[in-house]
């Protein structure tokens, strides 16, 4: 009998990228939480982002952002969180 909600794999997927990105998630969340503006998030958000990308590739991205979300969630910085799930570059 299958029951719904959070899939086995989906969470262990999760596990193991949060194993893997552990050092920027650290770094990244550390950075983006000592912000003092909305600018300076924007910015830090951004800088966090782009270095990420550069390192690991676009496609890693999303797990990455929902990871630094959540990381920032259990530093009680619910606003930063908010701000990195829904961060979008200006056109």
């Amino acid at each position: 009998m299958m029951t719904h909600g959070a899939k086995p794999g989906r969470l262990a997927h999760k596990h193991q990228y949060r194993s893997i990105y552990r050092l920027e998630l650290a770094r990244g969340s550390s950075y983006i939480a000592s912000t003092l503006s909305p600018e300076s998030l924007r910015s830090a958000i951004a800088e966090v982002l782009d270095e990420f990308s550069r390192q690991y590739g676009q496609d890693k991205l999303p797990v990455f952002r929902e990871l630094l979300a959540e990381n920032l969630e259990d530093r009680a910085n619910g606003n930063a969180a908010h701000a990195v799930r829904n961060f979008a570059r200006p056109e």
